[in-house]
């Protein structure tokens, strides 16, 4: 009769304990947007807390997110807040020092010490792909094509050219500045010529005007 009782109690312990468990798993869910990745890739976790409650002391706190590697270390841990609905979704790039080991990761979401779900997805690791630059060759002829009038290419640089350089010395040329000075000069000395010969003619003719007057009057 005993043993009847005690096989009869840890019948309803064990379901008991077994619904439990079943309960807590159904409670909080965890899944990604892909079943694989590969380096450089953005995954995405996203999962419910069916009976999220805001009011609920005991209840409204973050989800605990781990990520599992292979070797079972940890590579990243982060811990997101539920919205209104007790719905929560985050993301993770699969890159990084510790992004090394492929195969089979785990995503474990955890509300509470006895709530929680897992996934898992398979990682790909791959080399990241060297970034080959372009060399774009210019001939001289086409460099020597792009170089103004009066100039020319040397050493793959446009130059001024010395013979198209005028100088003071050049025949046919003469400064600008200089050849307006001279100008000046010129007219103002005509001008000045010009003026003394007008007041020698007028002091002329008046000492003849007074000369014939005087005659006249004698």
């Amino acid at each position: 009769m005993k043993a009847i009782l005690l096989l009869t109690l840890s019948a309803i312990i064990l379901s008991q304990s077994y619904g439990f468990a079943y309960g807590a798993e159904d409670i909080v869910s965890v899944a990604t947007d892909s079943s694989s990745y590969k380096t450089g890739e953005m995954i995405k976790i996203s999962g419910s807390v069916s009976d999220y409650d805001q009011g609920d002391p005991y209840k409204n706190f973050d989800v605990t997110i781990r990520l599992i590697a292979p070797n079972n270390n940890i590579i990243n841990f982060s811990q997101v807040p539920l919205d209104s609905d007790g719905s929560y979704s985050t993301f993770i790039p699969a890159e990084g020092p510790l992004w090394k080991i492929e195969g089979e990761y785990t995503v474990s979401a955890n509300h509470g010490s006895d709530r929680n779900a897992s996934t898992t997805f398979t990682f790909i690791f791959s080399e990241p792909e060297e970034v080959i630059e372009e060399i774009i060759e210019v001939s001289e002829e086409e460099l020597a094509e792009q170089c103004g009038t009066g100039t020319h290419l040397e050493d793959g640089v446009c130059v001024l050219d010395e013979t198209a350089v005028p100088t003071s010395g050049s025949t046919g040329f003469s400064p600008t500045t200089g050849s307006n000075e001279m100008v000046y000069s010129i007219t103002f000395t005509v001008f000045i010529a010009f003026a003394i010969m007008i007041i020698l003619y007028l002091i002329s003719r008046a000492s003849r005007t007074k000369a014939a007057k005087l005659s006249n009057s004698g």
